[in-house]
């Protein structure tokens, strides 16, 4: 049976932001978790697998339905191709100075390599969903303005 109780949309946004709160504590507890387990308990993939898949899950669902919905994930209007590669850049240092402190690993070559691969991954990553949230943007302005034309 559904619920037609009607609600007030005060109340609901509040629950809405506590869930949206709750699931943002969610994703950092889970990276916390995996990087203790991963670097400092030195434990195997497979205790900390669980966390790890449900991290990623979290990520790909949060997307998929961004995606579906035709919200911009990235404000993509307002950041140019400049500024989306200084951000990556910038994440890229910061991901290769964290992996470094973490790992122990200094080796310049590896160090390095982490760095060109992290940011050329991610900036075709970025580009290639920014294309496909504009596509579907665009769908969705286009059955719009049909709509209006057909009314």
């Amino acid at each position: 049976m559904k619920n037609n109780k009607i609600q007030d949309e005060r109340i609901l946004l509040a629950r809405r932001k506590i869930q949206s709160d709750a699931y943002g504590w969610l994703v950092w507890v889970l990276m916390i978790s995996i990087i203790v387990q991963q670097f400092f308990m030195k434990a195997p993939f497979a205790q900390y697998s669980v966390e790890f898949f449900a991290l990623i899950g979290c990520g790909l669902y949060i997307s998929i339905r961004h995606f579906r919905e035709g919200i911009d994930i990235w404000n993509s209007k307002d950041n140019g191709k400049k500024k989306m590669l200084l951000n990556i850049i910038v994440s890229g240092i910061a991901s290769v100075i964290l992996f470094a402190l973490l790992s122990g690993i200094y080796n310049i070559k590896n160090l390095t390599s982490y760095f060109v691969s992290f940011v050329i991954f991610f900036f075709v990553f970025r580009s290639a969903v920014i294309a496909i949230n504009k596509k579907k943007q665009q769908t969705i302005e286009n059955k719009l303005n049909e709509d209006e034309m057909s009314e």
